[in-house]
């Protein structure tokens, strides 16, 4: 069995995220708003969207952002142009480009190697394949505050060094297929327990931000609670992978967006957030929290039901 490693964390703390300033870029609005929301909800201080690449190309003077976040595939100019663009500055000084090093992250559906290839020499730092959840973006500034690269400059590259493996498979839990699926250490289970407990938090206050469950929140939620049953499974908590079966279990049951009752989600949320409180030797209190969890969802239910009838 292979060595055990630290997990994805987000140790990252709140004071860092509020400092910060960062632009997401992507032409499909809605994606952009979501990206941006996600990001707030996940304690960044300052998040201008756009998209309009050639657009925020003109607003980088104005924004100075501290990381930007752009789509791979858009119209006019793509998310490999605008990266080379700000990268070449450093070779040639462009008076709307202040900071030519300013990290980027692509954000694309597709991460075939070609595509990293091509992300990589024209300068991208960090990948996130679509759909996202909180805990990959927000992992992605955590690699970019605690684990910075050399900036190389030169006529034939201008970017961050690329001798660095990339980890750009990682859309979840786990960023290499040969990571083992178990881990049982102390520390391990702590930053797993951080980890779904950064994006929990955030996704509940994306939740009350938008005052509801829209079908892309919705979907996000569902991979969020699978990720989290996944991480769960890793360090054999079995109370937490209770709690997410029965979030996804409904889910499942209500079959879609418009069905769910935002109120149900947060109850869940809550209750794993509250497990993660609970010492392990504990199982009655754990018991109890499922317990009064499964009675809330059903009760729930029947209040729904009446007033449909």
């Amino acid at each position: 069995m292979s060595a055990p490693r630290s997990l994805p964390s987000t140790n990252v703390t709140r004071s860092d995220l509020a400092r910060l300033r960062v632009l997401v870029l992507d032409d499909h609005g809605h994606t952009a708003r979501l990206m941006a929301d996600v990001l707030r909800a996940g304690g960044v201080g300052e998040v201008y969207a756009s998209t309009d690449a050639e657009a925020a190309l003109s607003g980088l003077h104005a924004h100075n952002p501290d990381i930007i976040f752009t789509d791979r595939n858009m119209p006019n100019m793509d998310g490999l142009t605008f990266t080379r663009t700000i990268r070449q500055a450093a070779l040639r000084q462009d008076s709307f480009i202040p900071n030519p090093q300013v990290p980027v992250v692509m954000v694309s559906a597709s991460a075939t190697l070609l595509d990293v290839e091509l992300a990589r020499l024209a300068g991208v730092n960090e990948f996130v394949l679509k759909p996202f959840t909180p805990a990959a973006l927000l992992s992605r500034i955590q690699m970019v505050l605690k684990k910075p690269r050399p900036f190389v400059v030169s006529e034939a590259y201008v970017g961050p060094d690329r001798r660095r493996k990339a980890e750009v498979d990682y859309s979840g839990p786990m960023r290499r297929r040969q990571d083992p699926v178990e881990v049982s250490d102390a520390g391990e289970r702590n930053l797993t327990r951080q980890t779904i407990a950064v994006e929990l938090n955030a996704l509940k206050r994306m939740i009350r931000t938008r005052r509801g469950l829209d079908r892309s929140l919705m979907q996000m939620t569902y991979r969020v609670m699978q990720h989290t049953r996944f991480r769960a499974l890793q360090v054999r908590d079995q109370t937490i992978v209770r709690t997410t079966n029965s979030l996804l279990a409904y889910i499942d049951s209500m079959g879609g967006a418009e069905a769910c009752d935002a109120e149900i989600v947060e109850v869940h949320i809550d209750a794993i957030l509250t497990l993660m409180g609970v010492d392990e030797s504990d199982v009655a209190q754990a018991e109890r929290i499922n317990r009064d969890l499964e009675l809330t969802v059903e009760y729930k239910a029947k209040q729904k039901l009446a007033v449909a009838v």
